[in-house]
């Protein structure tokens, strides 16, 4: 029996945006669980530990504007842990999608959780020969947000008859923090087109262009 865990991931809330422009963001992690990846995620806690990171989470955002537990650690160090969980994306075989909605079309939480279900579905049907091959499908999310949920929830289940919701801890699944490594790698792709990168970004991504030739280009090839 095939089987397909789904790991999700979001940057942006449902309330009112207070500026600009802004984006909601929804991403998935796709993993065919035909494919083995726990001597992968052996190797990255190894790692981890041998470089004296005594961390549960590599949480991409924090690390690259040095915010919570990643607040002592220095831009080397903080860039050890980017190119590490880079390094782990690489080797684990995975597809990926984004969903990003502009929130200039989508003001308020109805607007959102609108737009967010059309594109959800749009999703599901243009790739339905790919979900299709899975007799399996089990999606985990964090239920951080209590309005993304409900329409995860309502449209997968509609457009597939295989799925199974799980509640999931990023700090138990290395594909979680996947979800939001990529999410974060696709809102700071939408921020440098934009020429909005902050300066604690563009601090972290100090070689000219690395954000774009040794991040950005390296997930777009496995976008689904």
């Amino acid at each position: 029996m095939r089987e397909l865990s789904v790991f999700i991931d979001e940057s942006g809330d449902f309330g009112k945006p207070t500026h600009l422009p802004a984006n909601y963001l929804v991403t998935f992690v796709f993993h065919d669980q035909d494919n083995d990846i726990s001597k992968n995620v052996a190797k990255l806690d190894e790692s981890l530990s041998t470089s004296g990171f005594e961390i549960d989470y590599i949480h991409m955002g924090p690390i690259v504007r040095r915010e919570d537990v990643f607040r002592s650690m220095t831009l080397d160090e903080r860039r050890r842990l980017a190119y590490k969980m880079l390094n782990f994306y690489t080797h684990c075989q995975l597809l990926h999608k984004t969903i990003i909605i502009n929130r200039k079309e989508a003001m308020g939480k109805v607007e959102l959780s609108g737009k967010l279900a059309k594109e959800l579905k749009i999703m599901l049907d243009d790739n339905f020969e790919y979900f299709s091959k899975f007799d399996k499908i089990i999606v985990y999310y964090d239920n951080g947000q209590i309005e993304l949920s409900s329409i995860l929830n309502a449209i997968m289940s509609t457009c597939l008859s295989n799925v199974e919701f799980r509640t999931a801890e990023p700090q138990k699944y290395k594909l979680l923090q996947v979800a939001d490594f990529v999410c974060t790698l696709e809102l700071l792709n939408i921020k440098h087109a934009q020429n909005l990168l902050s300066n604690s970004e563009k601090k972290f991504f100090f070689k000219p262009q690395e954000l774009q030739k040794s991040f950005i280009k390296t997930i777009a090839k496995d976008r689904l």
